[in-house]
């Protein structure tokens, strides 16, 4: 029979590994800004130049 092994408790992230974290979100919501404001020029731009009749 193999011996039961008790689960470890997982730590709380350090600091650091937060900061890292919470870097790289604000890194991804700049990168998705960006995206969506080059979308919405592109819109602009194709109602400006192909308007529908």
């Amino acid at each position: 029979m193999m011996p039961c092994r008790t689960l470890r408790k997982s730590a709380p992230p350090a600091a650091a590994e937060r900061d890292a974290v919470a870097e790289c979100a604000l890194e991804l919501r700049r990168i998705g800004d960006k995206a969506d404001l080059r979308q919405r020029i592109l819109n602009l731009i194709a109602k400006l130049f192909c308007p529908k009749t």
